[in-house]
């Protein structure tokens, strides 16, 4: 599954640095060169290192509320104490961690997409980001969350801005976003149940799955994988009778995540997060 693959990420995000920037980076100054190439896509530049973590009262907080963006997560919006912020920021840490112990190259893939978090106290808990703000992560977390629940939030939405980076170099659907929206081309979610949603947004559904069961079977918990097993499966059924409706390369993304719908086969997410087999993409050449 290309969208979880260290390498591949590395060389698609050397080709978004190649177009904004005109240059392709070399590999050790890859993380750089994406960190200030994004900082062309946002409002607020991204940290040189690391991941820079803020709340409600900083600059990407007033930019996220005043602009609506991820405004699901905003009911209820409070403010967040000074012991609560503490612990989050542990928890964080911890969090990356643990990630980089469980899945050595899923913690690289983080530690190289991810560069912002805005964490938010609110009535909905959970995560966002966004194709238009590359590298950012929003975040409420739950009043329960343990550090394993931090780390697949946030594994959730590096496989997200991930997908992001993939979609601006090679395209993945032949039609607009806003054209995905009509009730002719919706597909069943593969997390929320039942639920019909845009073809693209149906698809990011389905792509966070594998990681988030692999991250959980490797702790010793069935739950995810109970849960997402039927609902990845007719998830996939839904985007392969809307085939014609991605590009070559999203056609190829689609294959490698039915591959592991049908198997629910976890040596195939660790290949697919190191293994050099899934590095490469060959651009076609025009017709």
């Amino acid at each position: 599954m290309r969208f979880l693959n260290i390498h591949h990420a590395e060389e698609n995000i050397g080709l978004l640095v190649s177009a904004l920037t005109g240059t392709r980076p070399a590999p050790d100054e890859l993380a750089t060169a994406y960190r200030r190439a994004i900082s062309r896509m946002r409002p607020i530049p991204a940290p040189e290192t690391g991941i820079e973590v803020s709340f409600k009262d900083s600059k990407w907080g007033e930019h996220l509320i005043e602009n609506r963006i991820f405004e699901n997560i905003f009911e209820g919006l409070a403010d967040t104490h000074a012991t609560l912020r503490e612990k989050w920021e542990r928890d964080l840490s911890v969090a990356l961690l643990h990630t980089r112990d469980l899945v050595p190259d899923l913690g690289r893939l983080v530690d190289l997409v991810v560069t912002d978090i805005v964490f938010f106290s609110s009535k909905n808990k959970g995560g966002g980001s966004g194709s238009h703000i590359p590298g950012l992560v929003s975040m409420s977390p739950g009043d329960e969350w343990a550090a394993h629940d931090f780390a697949e939030s946030l594994v959730h939405e590096t496989v997200h801005l991930n997908v992001f980076i993939a979609d601006m170099v090679h395209g993945l659907y032949t039609l607009p976003a806003s054209a995905l929206e009509a009730d002719k081309f919706r597909v069943v979610s593969a997390v929320k149940f039942g639920q019909m949603r845009p073809l693209d947004k149906a698809f990011h559904s389905a792509v966070v799955a594998p990681p988030l069961m692999y991250m959980q079977s490797k702790r010793g918990e069935t739950e995810l994988v109970d849960k997402f097993r039927g609902s990845l499966l007719e998830c996939t059924d839904g985007l392969l009778d809307k085939r014609e409706l991605f590009t070559p390369y999203g056609q190829l993304l689609v294959d490698d995540l039915r591959a592991f719908a049908e198997t629910v086969d976890f040596d195939l997410v660790e290949r697919s997060v190191s293994s050099l087999e899934f590095a490469h993409y060959e651009i076609p050449a025009a017709a």
